[in-house]
Order: C-alpha cells, then sequence, then structure tokens
C-alpha cells in the first residue's frame, strides 16, 4: 500500500474529565523542543515539529519491549523526492503527554537508519509529533522557562496583553501546516510573505528565491550544509538579511538560509515563501491555538541576543561510544587508556562505570565525529577533515562536553582562537584555527 506522507489520522488527543489544563516540561536542544512522552507505556522523547502532521517514530534500537498494535507495512512518499520509504503504519496506540491521552494513536515508524536525529542531538530522539497533538489543544510554550501548558480550549480565556502580538494561524488546506504572515526587510524594498511555522527546524528562516516575488539571494552569501531532511542532506546559500518583522517586533540582522532550487520543487512558493524555525521561535513565548487558528507572539529574555553563523565550518555529530580503561584509584593510579572505540550504532550513551576483579574501571563515552567542513572555511584551511574523530578542543576532552556545548565554542568571538586534537586513521593530530566572520 502506498500513501501520502502528510496522512491525518483520526485519533485524537484528551485531558481527562474535569482536567481544564497540564503542564510539562521540555528540553531545548539545538533551538528545537524535545517532550516527554509514554507510547503504549514506554517513555521515549519526541520532537514537537509544527511541520509535520502525522507521528512519526524511528530510533528505537534499545527500546525492544515497545509494541505497536494492528501494525501492516507500507510505503510513504511525500518526502520532498518521488522515491518512497519503506515504514510501518500502526493504530490502536496509547500515546501520553502529560496529562493527556490518546487512546486510538496511528503512528508511522520509519526503518531507514540514515534518519535518526539523536547523533544531531547528542541525546536519544525516538519521534516526531505534530499536528496530531497540535488540533485539539491551545498550548502555552515558555522557551525561557521551558515549560508547556496545554489547555483544554473549553475553558481557556486569553488574558489582555498589551505587549503581545496576536494574529490568525493559517492552516494549508489539506496538510494541516501553519502559516503566519510577516515582513521580509531587504535592502531596498519590504515584502509580504508568508511562512510555515516549523518549531522542528532549529535554523532561524529558510527563504525560497522566486524572482517573480522579487526574493533572491542577498551577495553576501556562501555556500553551506543547512541540514538533514528525511530526503537526505540539504546544501544551500547561508546569508544575513536586513530583517524580519512579525507584528510590530522587528528583528534585525537576521540569519537565513536559501536552499537549493532541487529540494523545493513541489512547495506551492505562491502560497508560502519559506519557514521560520526555532531560532527565531526561541526569542518568544507563544501561544499556539488550533482550535481557533491563532498565534501569539510575546517577546522574551532571547529576543535581542544577536544572530551569529557557525564561523569554523565546522559540524560535529555524535558517532557511537568510545571505551577508556582506567586504573581503580584504590589500587594506586588512574592514568587513562584508550582501550578500544565502537562504531556508530544509532546509539548514544552517557557515561557508565564498572569495575572488574582485575582493577580496571572502564568508562563508557561519547564519541564525537566531524560530518561536514564547509569548503574554504578556517577549519578546512587547518586541514580538518570529514570523519576525524574528535578528542579534545580548547585542551579540554571532547567527552567532557556536551554536543551542544562543542557547537556553540564556533557560534561568537571573532577571532578565537581554537586548538583541535583529532584522531585520523589511528594517528592523532593537533590542529590550530581562528574563527572568522564570512558575512
Amino acid at each position: 500500500m502506498l500513501v501520502s506522507f502528510t496522512l491525518i489520522g483520526q485519533e485524537g488527543f484528551e485531558l481527562p474529565l474535569r482536567v481544564k489544563n497540564s503542564k510539562i516540561n521540555f528540553q531545548l536542544a539545538n533551538n528545537l523542543i524535545i517532550i516527554p512522552v509514554e507510547l503504549n507505556g514506554v517513555s521515549l522523547s519526541f520532537i514537537m515539529d509544527t511541520g509535520v502532521g502525522s507521528t512519526i517514530l524511528f530510533s528505537i534500537d534499545n527500546r525492544k519491549s515497545l509494541e505497536l498494535n494492528n501494525a501492516s507495512k507500507i510505503y510513504l512518499r511525500g518526502l520532498g523526492n518521488d522515491e518512497s520509504v519503506e515504514a510501518v503504519k500502526s493504530f490502536g496506540n496509547t500515546l501520553k503527554i502529560g496529562d493527556a491521552i490518546s487512546a486510538d494513536h496511528t503512528v508511522f515508524m520509519i526503518f531507514d537508519k540514515s534518519i535518526n536525529f539523536s547523533p544531531q542531538m547528542g541525546f536519544p530522539i525516538h519521534g516526531i509529533i505534530g499536528y496530531d497533538f497540535f488540533r485539539k489543544f491551545i498550548l502555552d510554550i515558555n522557551y525561557t522557562r521551558e515549560t508547556i501548558k496545554i489547555f483544554d480550549p473549553r475553558f481557556y480565556s486569553y488574558k489582555n496583553c498589551k505587549k503581545c502580538y496576536r494574529t490568525d494561524l493559517d492552516l494549508e488546506n489539506g496538510r494541516k501546516r501553519p502559516i503566519v504572515k510577516a515582513k521580509y526587510h531587504t535592502e531596498n524594498d519590504v515584502l509580504d510573505i508568508n511562512l510555515l511555522l516549523d518549531s522542528g527546524s532549529s535554523s532561524a528562516l529558510w527563504l525560497f528565491e522566486s524572482d517573480s516575488m522579487n526574493i533572491r539571494v542577498p551577495k553576501d552569501s556562501f555556500e553551506a550544509f543547512l541540514g538533514k531532511g528525511f530526503n537526505g542532506e540539504i546544501f544551500g546559500k547561508k546569508t544575513k538579511i536586513k530583517g524580519l518583522q512579525i507584528g510590530d517586533f522587528k528583528l534585525k540582522e537576521v540569519t537565513a538560509a536559501f536552499p537549493d532550487s532541487m529540494y523545493i520543487q513541489g512547495i506551492p512558493i505562491k502560497k508560502r515563501q519559506g519557514s521560520i524555525g526555532g531560532g527565531i521561535l526561541r526569542r518568544f513565548n507563544l501561544i499556539i491555538d488550533y482550535p481557533n487558528s491563532r498565534i501569539s507572539f510575546k517577546k522574551n529574555l532571547f529576543f535581542s541576543k544577536p544572530f551569529f553563523y557557525n564561523m569554523s565550518g565546522l559540524t560535529i555529530q555524535h558517532s557511537g561510544i568510545r571505551i577508556l580503561k582506567d586504573y581503580d584509584i584504590r589500587k594506586g593510579t588512574n592514568r587513562p587508556s584508550l582501550d578500544f572505540v565502537s562504531e556508530h550504532d544509532g546509539k548514544i550513551s552517557n557515561s557508565v562505570y564498572s569495575a572488574n576483579a582485575s582493577g580496571f574501571i572502564y568508562t563508557v563515552q561519547p564519541r564525537f565525529e566531524i560530518t561536514d567542513v564547509r569548503p574554504d572555511s578556517p577549519a578546512a584551511m587547518a586541514g580538518l577533515k570529514r570523519g576525524d574523530e574528535v578528542l579534545e578542543i580548547n585542551g579540554r576532552k571532547a567527552q567532557k562536553y556536551k554536543l551542544s556545548e562543542l557547537n556553540d565554542l564556533f557560534y561568537s568571538d571573532e577571532g578565537k582562537k581554537i586548538k583541535m586534537k583529532i584522531m585520523r586513521l589511528g594517528i592523532e593530530i593537533k590542529y590550530i584555527f581562528y574563527l572568522k566572520k564570512v558575512i
């Protein structure tokens, strides 16, 4: 059976009787909202993504206890190209988010191992949820406190808020994707544009080049890896635009990406000209109201922070684990030595310690690998290459960093000195380079 990837299930979430609202905490990582969910009694972590319709499941290698009900093989299309992807459609599942429960939930499980967001995030991500969750509730999303309040719309009253911008949320017919209106400030003009509200994108802004709508890539731009989607790696140009305006809120010198035309084929550019991602959304506290087709923006503490690019040219991801062998300090010494490194198996491990009768302690640590090097970037000019394993940065062992901390080193302080020790073909090599602005 071949079905469209934008299929919307008929199941729905409900709050228990007499429960008017529920509150959950989330983790903000790489500008994405990661929420705890419970699927058929198994605890998982999902990205909350306004850009998708159905609930998608993947990367559950270490969740063998998870059982899916009424499963059948299907092929999904609509992933950005003409190819279909093998998947399993399962209905009659129980999905719980906070106190909200969907007792007959449909999920699509994808087996393609390349569709795995855990290495990019630095911790396990098991799936994505979007419209299935949003459509029944009013959600109050506080990015600074990392909390979400889930309201039954029958019991919700909007408060007067002079510092808020409240506007209509246009849900694209058939695809159930939220569209907001904005103003794109170019060097010479102000353009009215429609943008997809895409909380599942870590970028700030994507724009689609269109001569007919006068949307063009600014002269100061560079070729870059933009990210990874369901259809593989995405490339295009990165730049900064003069400004983006949402209501009365004006954001200046906004980082923007223009994906190559091959990645946006089939998108109705006359209806929407790009998307707003987490890099912008995190600067607001939001009230997203699908039942009444509304959205409210209120700027928060992140609003005035400048927009930065990665000035190193490096993309670093988790790539399996490394095992470090140490002598038990109770035996008198603790000088570490490398025992072996496992290949990437799709799992992310935190540090685990164990000791045996020989007096050794084995430490399981994350392994970091360079997965992309931008041509002509400081890192490329220094000699770093894709596939290099990162051992140290600025004298600190890589496993002492969280992945987000590693990447944050490259986003500010132009001229900052970066010292890296890497492993290539079993040989340790040291490199030095300096962060440099491209635009």
